[in-house]
C-alpha cells in the first residue's frame, strides 16, 4: 500500500523525539481502545502527528534539523493516547516510493506458522537503550483495519520486514514491548527454522 497524501504541517503541532513516551512510563502497558470512525478532530491530529514524525524521521535533513530519531513506525500509545491507531512507513527496496500504513482499529486475522526475526534485533522509539536478542514473530501477517488514507476498510497481507514492523506496532496496542518477546535466558538462541531477515 503506497500513498503520497500530504499533511498540512503549518497547522500541525509537530511532535519531537522528546514527546515520545519512554519505556518506564506505565501507560505503555495499557491496552488501547478502539476509536470512533470518522476520526474526531483530536484523533485526526494524533494520526497526522504520527505520520509527520515518521516521514520526517526518515528524511536525513529534516531529521537532523528537528533532532528526530529514525523510525519505521509509531503507535498512538507512544504519544500517551491509548487509542488503536498506528502508522508504518517502509522505503521500497527498489529505491522508489514507500509502503505506508495509517491504520485505525487494526485487528490481526491470521499469522503464518513460518517465523522470522530481524538479524540486528528490534528497536523502538520508546526504548533509549540497545537490547540484544532475537524477537521471533510470524513471517507473514494478515490485518484488517480502516485505512486513514482511503477512508475504507482494508485487508493487508504483509511479509518479512513489513510483517514484523506491523506486528511490533500491533503489540504496542496490547501493551506489549518488543523485549518481552526476547528469550531472557539466552537472547541469541533461535530455532534454525526461523528465517533471519
Amino acid at each position: 500500500m503506497s500513498n503520497n497524501k500530504k499533511i498540512n504541517t503549518k497547522k500541525l503541532n509537530r511532535i519531537s523525539y522528546s514527546d515520545i513516551i519512554k519505556e518506564d512510563n506505565p501507560i505503555l502497558r495499557e491496552v488501547s481502545k478502539e476509536v470512533i470512525w470518522p476520526l474526531s478532530k483530536e484523533d485526526l491530529t494524533i494520526m497526522n502527528q504520527m505520520i509527520d514524525y515518521v516521514r520526517s524521521s526518515q528524511d536525513d535533513e529534516e531529521s537532523e534539523t528537528r533532532e528526530l530519531r529514525s523510525a519505521y513506525g509509531i503507535s498512538a500509545i507512544q504519544l500517551g493516547h491509548p487509542k488503536k491507531m498506528m502508522y508504518v512507513r517502509l522505503e521500497n527496496n527498489q529505491g522508489f516510493g514507500a509502503e505506508e500504513f495509517a491504520l485505525i482499529n487494526p485487528k490481526i486475522v491470521s499469522l503464518s506458522e513460518k517465523k522470522g526475526a530481524l538479524e540486528e534485533g528490534e528497536g523502538c522509539l520508546s526504548v533509549d537503550r540497545d537490547i540484544e536478542g532475537f524477537v521471533v514473530r510470524s513471517f507473514s501477517v494478515k490485518i484488517v483495519a480502516i485505512d486513514h488514507f482511503t477512508e475504507r476498510e482494508v485487508e493487508i497481507e504483509a511479509f518479512g520486514l513489513t510483517s514484523i514492523v506491523l506486528q511490533h506496532e500491533m503489540d504496542h496496542l496490547s501493551g506489549i514491548m518488543f523485549f518481552d518477546r526476547i528469550n531472557k535466558l539466552n537472547p541469541k538462541a533461535i530455532d534454525p527454522k526461523v528465517t533471519i531477515i
